[in-house]
């Protein structure tokens, strides 16, 4: 499982062009990229969940799995999610789904012992 990443300091951010249903990959409006991971970074084994069109028919979580600047790697359809093609303006959102909840959960196996550092991040 890789470790979930999160941010009390994230900024919304919109994408700077239309990604299809199968894109693997997503770019944000320029220069907004660090402002959306709210100071925190991805590397290898790392995830941070964000949602495409939030709060619309077309909503879609997606996995932030690497970055350069204002291009991302995801990982589609998540937290049962489907992939969905998403248009130019799309709102991109950080967010804390149900999935990272349950994922949560799984990682606490006994109340008396610390809780995961894997689940606790948080961004600046």
């Amino acid at each position: 499982m890789a470790t979930r990443l999160f941010s009390s300091i994230s900024v919304e951010t919109t994408l700077a062009s239309g990604i299809s249903g199968t894109a693997t990959s997503m770019t944000v409006a320029a220069g907004t990229g660090t402002a959306l991971l709210g100071g925190v970074t991805v590397t290898a084994g790392t995830q941070f969940t964000v949602a495409l069109d939030p709060d619309t028919n077309l909503e879609e979580i997606v996995f932030i799995t690497a970055t350069a600047t204002d291009t991302f790697t995801i990982s589609r359809g998540e937290a049962g999610t489907s992939n969905v093609a998403h248009s130019a303006g799309a709102t991109v959102k950080h967010v804390l789904t149900s999935d990272d909840l349950n994922a949560f959960e799984a990682g606490i196996t006994n109340e008396q012992e610390p809780i995961p550092t894997s689940f606790l991040y948080m961004g600046a």
